[in-house]
């Protein structure tokens, strides 16, 4: 609803006067909304405990690429988090 709002609006909004920035948080919302897309279609077309696992996993690429090109910490708690999803994942996700 946001988007319709700010087009209406021609695209002006007081505190999104940052184009760069807003176009980086448009692009994000784009791949998102596609991301979820594709978890539906793969859900659609393959074996739910697979495409599970697999949508899992994001949580321990955001940790990594965040502790990659944002700098962030990842203390053991964190560390022990990835690791028991990653964990989790290959257990739902492996052949029976």
């Amino acid at each position: 609803m946001l988007l319709i709002y700010w087009i209406m609006r021609g695209w002006r909004m007081p505190l999104l006067d940052a184009r760069a920035e807003t176009a980086k948080g448009a692009a994000g919302g784009l791949f998102s909304l596609l991301a979820y897309g594709m978890v539906i279609w793969a859900a659609s077309v393959g074996r739910m405990g697979s495409v599970s696992a697999l949508r899992e996993t994001s949580v321990v690429f955001a940790a990594l690429l965040g502790r990659l090109f944002l700098a962030e910490d990842l203390p053991a708690g964190r560390l022990a988090s990835c690791m028991a999803v990653a964990l989790g994942a290959y257990s739902l996700g492996r052949p029976s």
